[in-house]
């Protein structure tokens, strides 16, 4: 399904920007691509494929699978030295957005290589505002695009996925209908803290039907889903008084495929195993039906903003390695600020709420904060030392895993130790 252009948004104007890379290293950039929007709109672009440098120009043959460059397309284009130029020129004073912080990493290492500056602009990620205002299975960007409506694109071709995420942005924008990036991102954070109450336990989906709309029926699921993970899923088959199975076989009536396409049931098509059973099965005379996951839900009639609500009520604070974006997304805005390494990880670990009062929920274990904590723990909204250092430890391997560096922390027996 495609949507239309959502309407002009005077004052929504960033650059979103996507890089390709020729090998695990973040800093063998092999392509690079930018969208502008004005006003909401894109209003131009700019692409080019990226010479790694000599120390990172192996190119690993799962890195070609993924976006299908290959050494001989880059052995004439520009090093990186000659594209930060051109980037400079083209983002200017703008915004940045990228979906996921993986491409703002690779850009500061690769000016690192060249002994460049790297860009000062503010940067904003857009994975970070889909996980705060949608409820999916995956916040990938095909994901996210497909959920909204978007039009089509060639994933992990540079140019196509900073278009796709300038489009995310917009059109998050429009159903929040905020006209600036500071609105849209406060927006975001209000309603992921207002999502995560803990008011549903895991696989808890009671009150979204009235009758058993699922009764007598033997229901398996293949493919990615949009909005449930697959044991979500299987939750609500049993809550509305279906059996889920784990493969198609002869008792199964109902396949829901989250990745469904009546064009993959056409003859010499490849299917997935489950498919192809179920294809086989209905040829033989067995009552089954193939349903897409929009259909699905049409048929246990349940409206998918009821879904989304339900299974982010239970998701938050329920998932022992869940860490609210905002830690994330806080330690990058410390990250612009002079700050030591105490003030740094006391900025990225904050609730933005302010400190938790009595009874509200730990954002780790759900359970109601105590009265009389230590000021510590009220201000992370944590329940207990455990759960204060669980909360720590996540944001630690999260911070890693994204290249998000603060300072050092103080020396300790001659050691630096980061965080």
């Amino acid at each position: 399904m495609t949507v239309n252009p959502p309407a002009k948004q005077s004052g929504l104007s960033f650059t979103a920007v996507d890089v390709e890379t020729a090998n695990p290293q973040r800093a063998s950039i092999c392509a690079i691509g930018l969208a502008k929007v004005r006003d909401g709109q894109v209003v131009d672009t700019w692409s080019s494929l990226v010479r790694p440098h000599e120390e990172f120009a192996e190119f690993h043959s799962r890195n070609i699978d993924v976006h299908q460059i290959r050494p001989e397309d880059v052995a004439e284009a520009p090093a990186w030295d000659t594209i930060q130029q051109e980037l400079s020129a083209f983002i200017q004073e703008d915004v940045i957005v990228a979906h996921s912080n993986f491409d703002r990493s690779a850009i500061e290492r690769a000016c690192t290589i060249y002994d460049l500056e790297p860009p000062t602009n503010v940067w904003h990620d857009s994975e970070i505002l889909a996980r705060n205002l949608l409820t999916l299975s995956s916040y990938k960007l095909p994901v996210v695009s497909s959920f909204l409506g978007l039009s089509e694109f060639i994933h992990h071709r540079a140019m196509d996925d900073a278009v796709q995420c300038a489009r995310i942005v917009t059109e998050l924008a429009n159903r929040a209908d905020v006209n600036s990036l500071d609105d849209l991102f406060q927006w975001s954070h209000h309603e992921a803290r207002k999502a995560g109450s803990g008011a549903r336990p895991l696989g808890d989906f009671t009150g979204l039907s009235t009758s058993n709309p699922l009764e007598g029926e033997k229901v398996v699921f293949t493919g990615a889903l949009q909005i449930l993970k697959r044991a979500e899923a299987q939750s609500l088959v049993e809550s509305l008084g279906g059996k889920a199975q784990a493969s198609v076989g002869k008792t199964t009536t109902l396949v829901v495929s989250g990745d469904f396409d009546p064009r993959t049931l056409r003859p010499g098509a490849n299917l997935t195993g489950k498919l192809q059973r179920a294809q086989e099965l209905v040829a033989s005379g067995q009552p089954l039906e193939i349903l897409d996951e929009q259909d699905f839900l049409e048929r246990i009639q349940v409206a998918r903003e009821a879904l989304e609500a339900a299974t982010r009520e239970q998701r938050v604070p329920n998932a022992s390695q869940w860490l609210p974006s905002y830690v994330l997304d806080q330690a990058k805005l410390a990250n612009t600020q002079d700050l030591d390494y105490n003030a740094w990880l006391r900025a990225g670990l904050r609730h933005p709420g302010g400190r938790a009062k009595p009874s509200d929920p730990c954002i780790r274990c759900g359970t109601p904060i105590p009265d009389g904590l230590f000021w510590l723990m009220l201000e992370r909204h944590t329940c207990s030392d455990r759960c204060a250092s669980a909360l720590k430890r996540a944001a630690k391997r999260a911070w890693i895993k994204e290249g998000i560096h603060g300072p050092d922390a103080p020396t300790r027996y001659g050691k630096t130790f980061r965080y």
